[in-house]
Parts: structure tokens; C-alpha cells; sequence
């Protein structure tokens, strides 16, 4: 048995992703999360697309962020 302490914010995007993976709950995501890592090379392609994944995923809230901030700041001009 494995204890991970998350923020908040991390918990609630691994509830958001774990049925994208075809898992059934944000626990056994995280153990094919493991898996993944532990059985995969470093720079493997599994890896790799991993990582974009989660580039995109924050590229996508980076921009979500930017157009509320340019949105709050057409309401106070």
C-alpha cells in the first residue's frame, strides 16, 4: 500500500482524467500510472506521449486563464 499526499488541485485533476484511461477509480489509475513509469525506459514513446499529454493539459488551463484574466479586464476598463 502506497500514500500520496496531492493538493487539492492535483486530486481533482486526476478525478477529471481517470476514466479517460479507461480505469475505474482515481486508485487504480494511479497504480497504471506507476505501472507505466516503472515498465517504461525513460524517453520511451509511453512516455513521451505521456508527457505531451500533460503539456497540453496545461497549456489548456495557461489559456483558460488568460482570456478570464482579458475578460475581468474588459469588465473593469
Amino acid at each position: 500500500m502506497i500514500s500520496l499526499r496531492l493538493s487539492e488541485a492535483e486530486y481533482e485533476v486526476l478525478k477529471a482524467q481517470y476514466r479517460n484511461w479507461g480505469t475505474r477509480n482515481v486508485s487504480e489509475f494511479a497504480r497504471l500510472a506507476l505501472q507505466r513509469i516503472v515498465t517504461a525506459p525513460p524517453g520511451s514513446p509511453d512516455m513521451l506521449a505521456a508527457r505531451l499529454s500533460e503539456l497540453d493539459d496545461r497549456l489548456h488551463k495557461l489559456e483558460s486563464h488568460v482570456s478570464l484574466l482579458l475578460e475581468r479586464e474588459k469588465e473593469l476598463a
